[in-house]
């Protein structure tokens, strides 16, 4: 029972670059290499999401996870025929994305911060540099011991 899985996805296909998520997890799932013998368990665990852009356009998809096993099945009589299973279950969770830009006083408090912090640095350095240079004239007159 080897196989690929080229895709497995739910609901519409959201093609937005900013939204990391696993809306096709089994994607490429590689099992020709394993047990011919084999059957195969996929256990999916489905969350909705909904991804709301600038415009307030609202899209439904689902994103899942996915844990899957594989194993040789006796009973009584002897070995079972191989199969692959996919178990679901849906999330009472929904994931919620909604694109917004960041206001103007965001961007300026960031400046000020990057502005300020540079010159705490400079204070800093400077500090030191007149503490030293004080000091090396202070040992070079000989008042330093």
């Amino acid at each position: 029972m080897t196989h690929v899985i080229h895709k497995l996805s739910f609901g519409d296909k959201l093609q937005v670059h900013n939204v990391h998520g696993a809306f096709n997890a089994l994607e490429g799932a590689d099992k020709l290499s394993s047990n011919p013998l084999a059957s195969h368990d996929y256990i999916l665990k489905i969350v909705p999401t909904v991804y709301e852009d600038m415009s307030g356009k609202q899209r439904y998809s689902y994103q899942y996870t996915v844990a899957n096993k594989e194993y040789v099945a006796y009973s009584h009589t002897g070995r079972i025929i191989p199969a692959i299973w996919f178990r679901y279950d849906l999330s009472p969770i929904t994931v919620k994305y909604t694109e917004r830009r960041q206001p103007l006083y965001r961007f300026i408090t960031s400046i000020c911060a990057i502005i300020g912090g540079t010159f705490t640095v400079a204070g800093i350095l400077d500090s030191c540099i007149f503490t030293a240079s004080e000091a090396w004239k202070k040992i070079q007159l000989g008042k330093m011991q």
